[in-house]
């Protein structure tokens, strides 16, 4: 298809060559991308041949169940939110699990999972939850609840017929729709659930580990486990296989005080894995004290050897994006903070020792800096009532 016939008003910047608008289109914010649309018809043609490509956060809000709209709040606009109205009512009462890009990762009240996109309402369904693992079926019993079963039987101990369905994982290729999905369960080790396009059933791997926190980055899913180590796995072929594996020293990790929180008996704590934009791995330790609002976090990152956690006292250029578990550069770009820790607070609620309810004020920029917290959303959202939250970096390139 050739491009629309140019202005021809003499305005020199309305004939710039396709290929130099699009080079310069890919290099803007969202705010100015969307300002170059509306100069001339061939800066419009050119802009819907690109999108912004700056890795800017966004937080996506969700309103209280039965509300079929979110807002959107842009880094670069501090005045301004975004509603994307007319969601449906299956998202109304639906519970977001995770996000990657423009894509939320959905179960609804009967615990159907599927995927959707935020800005062209795209949908696709995934298998049942209830499937036969092995040795192991999980059933359901009612809307969220399951139940699995050894060799057909239920476990002698009541409670443990439960199952807590956790570490939701979503990835997507925008252009080809290829995707991956993944959740885990507990039956004595960690049971990695996954479904990739063209399944119409979920795939599983036990693996000999019990986990704290997945990552999936770069086709490779990072584990992180209860004694703070380390596996990778390649997700490039059709079974997973391990790569990489740490061996921490433990006596190190209490020789350096990593169990003397004597002081942590009143206060609530999780840790997270991080993987950096050139693939290195950290530890974020999120805390909050007991009827307290305000976070704190540590980092540590793997030794050279991979056998210990050493503090880390600054990201450099970078930032984190918790909910994603990865990192952004953050050297160049105009609103999103270097060296610092972007946080939506937990999305499960029943983690807390102490009942510590979800609020807005989760909602924060940790300065590692000068170790203060900011919440850049909080004068735009206050007279919004909202249940949930995340960090995001959106794909524009549909809308």
């Amino acid at each position: 298809m050739d491009p629309p016939s140019l202005m021809s008003d003499g305005s020199s910047w309305s004939k710039l060559p396709l290929d130099l608008l699009i080079m310069v289109f890919e290099r803007l914010g969202f705010v100015d991308f969307q300002r170059t649309k509306s100069v001339c018809l061939a800066w419009l043609y050119a802009s819907r041949m690109s999108a912004p490509n700056k890795q800017i956060p966004w937080l996506i809000m969700f309103p209280e169940k039965g509300k079929d709209f979110c807002l959107l709040f842009n880094s670069e606009e501090k005045e301004k939110i975004y509603r994307i109205q007319n969601l449906g009512v299956e998202f109304a009462n639906s519970h977001c699990l995770a996000i990657y890009g423009s894509w939320l990762f959905m179960r609804d009240p009967r615990y159907k999972l599927y995927i959707m996109n935020l800005f062209t309402r795209e949908r696709i369904n995934l298998p049942s939850v209830e499937s036969q693992f092995g040795r192991i079926k999980i059933e359901q019993i009612n809307d969220d609840l399951f139940y699995r079963k050894v060799d057909d039987e239920y476990d002698y101990h009541p409670k443990r017929h439960m199952i807590d369905i956790s570490d939701h994982i979503l990835w997507i290729d925008d252009k080809t729709k290829d995707y991956v999905v993944m959740w885990s369960f507990e039956c004595g080790y960690t049971y990695m659930v996954y479904c990739r396009t063209g399944d119409n059933i979920w795939n599983y791997r036990s693996l000999d580990i019990s986990t704290v926190n997945i990552v999936y980055k770069d086709h490779k899913m990072y584990l992180y486990s209860y004694t703070r180590d380390v596996k990778v796995l390649d997700f490039c072929e059709d079974i997973p296989r391990q790569i990489f594996e740490t061996q921490v020293n433990y006596d190190i990790l209490m020789e350096k005080g990593f169990r003397s929180d004597v002081d942590d008996v009143l206060n609530d704590k999780k840790e997270h894995l991080v993987v950096t934009l050139n693939g290195d791995v950290l530890r974020v330790k999120s805390k909050i004290w007991d009827n307290s609002d305000v976070w704190s976090f540590c980092i540590y990152k793997l030794n050279s050897s991979n056998t210990y956690w050493e503090k880390l006292t600054s990201l450099g250029d970078e930032a984190i994006l918790l909910d994603l578990g990865i990192t952004v550069l953050a050297n160049t770009i105009e609103g999103i903070n270097r060296n610092s820790i972007y946080f939506s607070g937990y999305h499960r609620p029943h983690y807390f020792r102490f009942d510590h309810v979800w609020s807005e004020k989760d909602i924060c920029v940790f300065n590692l800096d000068t170790q203060e917290v900011e919440r850049p959303h909080q004068s735009i959202c206050s007279s919004i009532q909202i249940s949930g939250a995340r960090w995001f970096v959106p794909n524009f390139k549909h809308i």
